[in-house]
């Protein structure tokens, strides 16, 4: 009776060290890096916000279009947090920090973002990736052709 029992506890942990290495074999990846947003201060003249300042620079008449092929095309995912690929921030000092998530439609490793405060202003962002198996990264980006610091520009209109 003892040889069966000790016979049973062999094959169980014989079976359990099998499975345990095979298991530790197996590579998974379990995370994806996806870090795009950039960060645009728009400012008048004189230094104020320009963000909710007046009508025609209401948060509400903001667009964001991604450039697919040739063509650029308003984007709207109703299934996201931000769908208007966009949203409105306050940072520490009050001032409202547009986000804009850029186009996914690479070109390269570059895509091109129209963003429009309202029908009469339109800045032309472009950014520059690190894509990987499991990962998007915005690694450098301009506005209207100027680099921003650290994905974040301060733009006086």
């Amino acid at each position: 009776m003892q040889k069966k029992l000790l016979k049973s506890i062999s094959i169980l942990v014989l079976g359990m060290l099998i499975i345990g290495s095979v298991g530790c074999d197996m590579k998974t990846d379990c995370c994806t890096i996806i870090d795009t947003a950039v960060q645009i201060l728009y400012k008048n003249e004189i230094g104020d916000n320009l963000i909710n300042s007046n009508s025609d620079f209401d948060e509400s008449k903001i667009k964001v279009y991604y450039k697919i092929g040739s063509e650029f095309e308003y984007v709207y995912n109703g299934n996201l947090d931000s769908p208007n690929m966009h949203r409105i921030d306050e940072d520490e000092n009050g001032n409202l920090i547009l986000t804009v998530y850029p186009s996914n439609s690479y070109e390269g490793n570059q895509s091109t973002t129209l963003v429009e405060l309202n029908q009469n202003v339109v800045d032309t962002l472009v950014c520059e990736f690190e894509l990987g198996i499991n990962k998007e990264i915005c690694k450098k980006s301009w506005l209207n052709g100027v680099e921003m610091d650290n994905r974040f520009i301060e733009i006086e209109k």
